[in-house]
């Protein structure tokens, strides 16, 4: 569903899709989806702004075959929203174990979006690219004097919630998190690829 969505030139801050088979009309399609717990939560995701909807009747069964895809554009102002959402729970697991939260740094940022969209990009998930770079060569080249850097990334997550749960949940990527001497922070997001999203954190002091 991701590739066949960024293919179709939608890029996303989240999207969900149902396939359905049997009802014969779109009441008995919407009434379906609104009967099942995990289809109900997608068609009432309140992120979704915008839906597509296919179907086809198999002319030998007579079965109607439904494909529903709802999702959220990636807008500036929805990447931004959701960076700074991972920011504020990463600043807020660090305030918990007691540390001063991480300023965004703008370059930091511009290294770590452009590793998520590299990785969708060239269907790659590590935070060694293609070429052998590493998370303090792609800090260096976007300008950002750091003495010292750390990277977290995932994939798969569908909100900044889920992701940083999951960054805290993982001894290696809490421990970035929750570096003392990190004082800065650049979040980078982009949707596609067989994960169907990918996150970056990248960490300096």
């Amino acid at each position: 569903m991701h590739q066949r969505v960024t293919g179709a030139g939608y890029a996303y801050l989240a999207v969900g899709e149902h396939l359905v088979s049997g009802p014969r009309t779109p009441a008995d399609f919407v009434a379906y989806c609104l009967g099942e717990e995990r289809p109900r939560r997608t068609l009432l995701e309140r992120a979704f702004t915008h839906a597509g909807f296919g179907h086809l009747r198999d002319g030998r069964t007579g079965d109607t075959f439904w494909t529903a895809v709802w999702a959220s554009p990636l807008t500036p102002e929805g990447l931004a929203r959701t960076a700074a959402e991972v920011v504020d729970l990463t600043n807020a697991e660090r305030a918990r174990a007691g540390l001063r939260p991480l300023a965004v740094d703008p370059l930091l940022r511009v290294a770590a979006q452009a590793h998520s969209a590299d990785m969708v990009a060239r269907a790659f998930y590590s935070h060694t690219s293609p070429e052998g770079g590493r998370p303090w060569d792609r800090a260096a080249a976007a300008g950002a004097a750091r003495r010292s850097i750390g990277e977290n990334i995932a994939c798969g997550q569908r909100s900044a919630a889920e992701v940083v749960e999951g960054w805290m949940n993982s001894p290696g990527h809490r421990a970035n998190i929750l570096t003392a001497d990190f004082t800065h922070i650049g979040v980078g997001f982009e949707g596609g690829g067989a994960a169907g999203t990918y996150w970056t954190q990248l960490f300096g002091a």
